[in-house]
């Protein structure tokens, strides 16, 4: 999956980006409208989370036949050499309908679907392990197609493409409910759910401020700009990934300890980001370099952690009934909360270029008061208590 986003340029995917603007000319205004225009499906995701559970299987076989296609047209374009004009548009037409696929079919199966066929354990397993061997694939895989041809690049789309074809048929191996025969199928679409509980929109809540209120997606454009001119992005980069990665694999399943988890990863997250916001700026001693590597690292494995702990907290407060519309709808807030995120971040990093010389330029000022609120909220009883303590 991390691949096949990156390819489709899902929340801005790297492999997209290159091609959009390497082999097809876009331009960068205009591929970063096709990716706000993402938002788009916030409306018909929110109608898709009340999808029964026993559709899940088959939209997520559905979700991966129709992303092998969009990957087929992407080979397509870059392999025929379409450079600007009409044709290169179709680019950003698939990375649009790429997300609101995303949206629809997949994030309200996936998960559902864990919840579904694993116990708590084994999804942790799943979003910890799994994700961080994602993490490394699509890293190499950036890697290979940044340096690439035109030739492999087509190529590379292509076994994406069909990858995405092979998961489709094993997907049906995935353990999913019986499709209902005595019930009125025709009103299973739209019936009532019940009521989600207090702790899922605690998550909510948390998952939203933390989404608006944090900016660190916009980190090293932050660095360039402000904190660490002629700073190696790339080393950053590989940094804040690899803070996330390392946090990913060295995870441990637990039943009892989530909300423990959460609200300790919420109090690193907090110092990690008070030790960024008393470096001077522009860094330049050793001292302070070592200080902004190191707490981004610390900043990124804490994001990742908290993400886990409330993702399977989320887990254990619900059920078959509720699964498909919570956890829809969680991806709605993270997703949509991530996305103003961005934009005000932007707003933040152009506002701070002026002002390297104050003790607090205004993006540290709203990355420290955004992860007191996230840290505040984790720390409370309510949240700290999980489900089997």
């Amino acid at each position: 999956m991390p691949t096949l986003g990156s390819a489709l340029g899902l929340d801005g995917g790297a492999i997209f980006q290159i091609a959009a603007v390497e082999d097809l000319s876009l331009d960068p205004g205009i591929i970063g409208l096709a990716f706000a225009l993402g938002v788009l499906s916030v409306p018909v995701q929110v109608l898709a989370a009340r999808l029964p559970l026993w559709r899940a299987g088959r939209n997520l076989r559905l979700f991966l036949l129709i992303a092998a296609l969009e990957c087929a047209v992407l080979a397509l374009l870059v392999g025929l050499d379409v450079v600007g004009g009409g044709f290169a548009l179709i680019a950003l037409g698939v990375t649009v309908a790429a997300e609101i696929n995303l949206s629809v079919l997949y994030a309200p199966s996936w998960q559902p679907l864990l919840n579904y066929g694993l116990a708590s354990q084994g999804r942790q397993r799943v979003n910890s392990w799994g994700r961080a061997a994602g993490g490394l694939i699509v890293a190499s895989a950036v890697v290979l197609f940044g340096s690439a041809g035109p030739v492999l690049r087509t190529a590379m789309f292509a076994v994406v493409g069909a990858v995405a074809l092979l998961l489709a048929v094993a997907a049906r191996g995935i353990p999913a409910p019986d499709r209902p025969v005595e019930r009125d199928l025709g009103a299973s679409f739209l019936e009532d759910r019940p009521k989600l509980s207090p702790t899922m929109r605690r998550i909510y809540l948390i998952l939203g401020v933390a989404g608006l209120a944090t900016a660190w997606p916009l980190f090293l454009v932050y660095a360039d700009k402000v904190l660490w001119p002629g700073a190696n992005l790339g080393v950053l980069g590989a940094v804040q990934l690899g803070g996330s990665l390392l946090a990913a694999a060295s995870w441990r399943s637990s039943d009892t300890n989530l909300g423990r988890y959460g609200w300790q990863a919420g109090l690193v997250l907090l110092a990690a980001t008070v030790a960024l916001a008393v470096v001077r700026a522009p860094v330049e001693g050793t001292a302070e370099q070592v200080v902004t590597v190191v707490a981004l690292a610390v900043a990124s494995a804490a994001n990742l952690t908290i993400l886990l702990a409330m993702l399977e907290r989320a887990h254990g407060d619900i059920d078959e009934a509720t699964s498909v519309r919570a956890l829809t709808l969680l991806d709605v807030v993270a997703s949509t909360s991530l996305q103003v995120g961005l934009f005000i971040g932007g707003l933040l990093v152009s506002a701070s270029i002026d002002r390297a010389d104050w003790p607090l330029d205004p993006y540290r000022i709203w990355l420290v008061a955004g992860t007191a609120a996230v840290a505040m909220g984790l720390a409370s009883p309510a949240f700290r208590r999980s489900p089997k303590e």
